[in-house]
């Protein structure tokens, strides 16, 4: 019999790392550990998702990732360590810095740090703040010599349709859009890249470096098509410009707005419809039991059925 993979996964609370979690203790190869912040240990939403994950199998430790003994003493025994963080610099970059340090000294074998992302390696530095710290600690990863996996999904389905994005309002039936509608992109459930997550960090014949799996590779014009079926009415679309226009109200905001947020979601789109980031030679092949959710059968399952 083989021994079972111990897994450390930070993060566990997240929109994503809580399917990671789910995923993994699926799993009956696997052993995982959660790596938790004293505060939500003790109360709130969190703490009861926590007890539900302690139910079905896992291992709870308090930590932080700006506590470098917690660290440690969390990584003891680990054989891998799967990153779901979300955060600034001092968490994307400090953190999963001091969390490799912390692997290194302990043996582990194999880091999956939190990118889950587009293909952030293809852009030039600059072309977006947060896919830039990714990518700083990423280069960090590959020269420690542990093996790493980076999980490239493309967009989540959730993150496309929601306000945040400012490509759909589902509610008003409209759509707002740059370029010419036409470059494809790549979209995958949360639960679909937690699956193919968990697969990868127990696959250890997997070599280092990028996963990149799609659960669907649409465009935009395709995208709102979907939605309109779903939603069984005519979407109000309004085209913004072209992907250079985008670009110049990206450095126009830049300059002119001082909140962080400001150009953000602007960003990701124009790695999207830029076709600057698209995911290529894609791995879904690899763990063929998995059958990602497209696009359109995502909206389509967000429509109750009629009464």
């Amino acid at each position: 019999m083989h021994a079972k993979t111990n897994v450390l996964l930070i993060g566990a609370t997240g929109m994503l790392g809580a399917r990671i979690a789910e995923a993994i203790l699926a799993k009956p190869k696997a052993e995982l550990t959660l790596l938790v912040r004293k505060e939500t240990l003790v109360s709130g939403a969190k703490k009861a998702q926590l007890d539900h994950l302690v139910r079905r199998g896992a291992a709870l430790l308090e930590g932080d990732l700006a506590d470098h003994a917690s660290l440690v003493a969390a990584t003891r025994g680990i054989d891998v360590v799967v990153s779901a963080v979300q955060g600034m610099r001092e968490t994307i970059v400090d953190g999963q810095l001091a969390l490799l340090d912390a692997a290194r000294r302990n043996g582990v074998r194999r880091i999956l740090p939190s990118d889950f992302a587009i293909d952030l390696f293809k852009l030039e530095p600059g072309s977006h703040p947060m896919l830039d710290w990714r990518r700083e600690a990423d280069e960090a990863i590959a020269r420690s010599g542990l093996e790493h996996v980076h999980v490239l999904n493309g967009a989540f389905h959730e993150v496309v349709v929601a306000p945040f994005f400012q490509m759909f309002d589902l509610e008003a039936g409209t759509a707002a859009y740059w370029g010419d509608g036409e470059i494809p992109f790549d979209v995958t459930t949360v639960a679909d890249t937690a699956f193919y997550t968990a697969e990868a960090a127990l696959d250890l014949t997997l070599p280092s470096g990028k996963l990149s799996i799609a659960g669907d590779q649409i465009t935009v014009k395709e995208a709102i098509r979907a939605a309109e079926r779903a939603l069984d009415r005519r979407f109000e679309t309004r085209h913004l410009g072209s992907v250079d226009d985008l670009e110049r109200w990206i450095a126009d905001t830049k300059a002119t707005n001082p909140d962080f947020w400001a150009p953000i979601a602007a960003q990701y789109q124009w790695a999207m419809v830029s076709g600057k980031a698209k995911l290529t030679d894609l791995s879904n092949g690899r763990y063929p039991e998995i059958k990602p959710v497209s696009f359109a059968a995502f909206m389509a399952a967000r429509v109750p059925p009629a009464a």
